[in-house]
């Protein structure tokens, strides 16, 4: 489903019981037990905790529009749930690791559906035609997002040897943290200016070497119009809305108005 769908609503989920830690991530996500507010429905969902290690209100935030922007973009990222953390839940945890970021974090916190039977991408694994049309995909994607977290040591990327599915984007946006004046005036070029973006991408070596045409996947960045700013700014919970939201959203805006631009920066990124 689009996150522009009439019908999509960002799933409220209230965290039952704790599962498991999942220690490949920094900021140690956890597996839980939970049901669905509005529906009932039950099932396991991954959260992170919103004042574990490198998570806060913002990252949180960074972390729900990235995986809008996915959506919209018809990539293979997590679906985005919020998960609701309550004193009865974090009792269940007494104890066990997870109890100290579980109790400091209270209420809303990013989440997504667990997806079982994916695991770690290998180092020269062989793609389908159609993963390589999606490698590409998430290549523009990150690209676009400035996602500095989807590098050759730690790829936030798994298979089931079909498809991808794609996660950990708290880092994404990384130009906000900058100083503006130290920002670049040109978000659409990358070379050179973001070669150490785009060179330790965990994609670059797989993709390297052709002159890839990106005109047909920019050209989806159309979507990412001010419909889908008016529903990101409805749907976020209100304690995470700060004026980061503008700052991205008229830094997408800059590429979008040159994506055809963009797309040859991207060709040219795989050539160099």
């Amino acid at each position: 489903m689009l996150f522009s769908d009439s019908s999509y609503k960002l799933p409220q989920i209230e965290a039952l019981r704790g599962v498991q830690i999942l220690d490949s991530g920094t900021t140690l996500p956890m597996i839980v037990d939970g049901v669905d507010r509005d529906f009932g429905d039950r099932g396991q969902f991954v959260v992170k905790f919103r004042n574990a290690n490198r998570m806060s209100p913002k990252s949180s935030a960074r972390e729900l529009i990235a995986a809008w922007i996915g959506m919209e973009l018809e990539l293979p990222v997590v679906d985005p749930v919020i998960l609701h953390v309550s004193p009865d839940f974090v009792e269940t945890l007494v104890g066990r690791d997870g109890y100290k970021a579980a109790s400091q974090s209270l209420g809303e916190n990013f989440g997504s559906r667990y997806r079982p039977g994916f695991q770690e991408l290998l180092a020269g694994q062989k793609f389908s035609n159609v993963m390589e049309e999606m490698a590409m995909r998430i290549y523009a994607f990150d690209m676009l997002i400035t996602n500095p977290d989807r590098g050759h040591q730690k790829n936030n990327v798994n298979t089931n040897g079909s498809e991808f599915l794609i996660f950990d984007h708290e880092l994404a946006f990384s130009y906000i943290s900058m100083l503006p004046f130290l920002r670049s005036k040109e978000p659409w070029v990358l070379v050179p200016n973001e070669k150490e973006l785009y060179a330790k991408h965990v994609f670059y070596n797989y993709l390297k070497g052709e002159e890839r045409n990106f005109e047909k996947i920019t050209v989806d960045f159309e979507r990412i119009n001010e419909d889908f700013w008016k529903k990101v700014v409805a749907l976020l919970p209100r304690d995470w809305i700060t004026d980061e939201i503008k700052e991205i959203r008229d830094y997408l805006s800059e590429i979008g108005l040159r994506k055809e631009v963009f797309a040859e920066q991207l060709t040219q990124t795989l050539l160099v």
